[in-house]
């Protein structure tokens, strides 16, 4: 039936360690150092990513910070512009009225004045007329 001859096992067992041990060096041992290598950038770049993440939501907090900020001195600016030219808008007007008052008074002088001028020339007309009315009576009489 079979024989078995334990040389050609001995050999078959020989060359089948040999070639155990040659695929470990020249196969498994890279490939296990590679996925090892692979595995170790792997978790640096997942650590770089979280680091990153905490960094740009610290950036982001920074900059919503910073945004309100200027969001608030940008309100104050304004709000003191505006109460500025509401200030000088107040102050022009008082001006101006007081322009238009002594203007008022101005003109309600000149034209008293003339009010005078007119009565007085009236008052001189009227002793004129009264002076030739006489004289028209006396030379009708």
């Amino acid at each position: 039936m079979l024989d078995l001859n334990i040389g050609v096992m001995l050999i078959e067992a020989g060359i089948f360690l040999v070639t155990l041990i040659l695929l470990k060096m020249w196969l498994f041992d890279p490939l296990v150092k590679f996925m090892d290598e692979r595995e170790e950038k792997l978790k640096k770049s997942l650590e770089m990513i979280n680091a990153n993440s905490e960094d740009s939501k610290e950036l982001e907090e920074e900059i919503q910070r910073v945004l309100a900020e200027a969001k608030k001195e940008a309100k104050a600016i304004r709000d003191e512009a505006r109460a500025k030219a509401q200030a000088e808008a107040a102050e022009m007007k008082a001006k101006r009225l007081a322009e238009i008052e002594a203007a008022k008074e101005e003109l309600a002088k000149e034209i008293q004045a003339e009010k005078e001028k007119i009565l007085a020339e009236l008052s001189t007309s009227k002793e004129e007329i009264k002076t030739l009315v006489e004289n028209k009576i006396r030379n009708a009489a």
